[in-house]
């Protein structure tokens, strides 16, 4: 994962993301060190969805916390799955 780079052939990252038009779901962990919030922010910056959501899981727990918050986790995905399926 650490080699991955979803700009690479295509254009370089903002040209990858911008290209994106499905609904779009980004979580991000407000304590994760690994990929900190702001990431996830420029993530969602660059979506070309028109239909994107930002979503920040509050957690103690930093990367953990993808894991360990599956009741703020899955409410998140519930709710924009419910959402983009009306």
């Amino acid at each position: 994962m650490d080699s991955h780079d979803v700009g690479r052939n295509r254009g370089g990252i903002s040209s990858a993301l911008t290209s994106v038009k499905i609904p779009s779901l980004v979580l991000g962990i407000n304590s994760d060190v690994l990929y900190p919030l702001s990431e996830q922010q420029e993530i969602y910056d660059l979506l070309g969805s028109q239909d994107k959501s930002l979503i920040e899981i509050d957690s103690k727990e930093g990367h953990d916390g993808f894991l360990l918050e599956h009741e703020q986790v899955g409410r998140a995905v519930r709710e924009f799955l419910e959402r983009v399926d009306a």
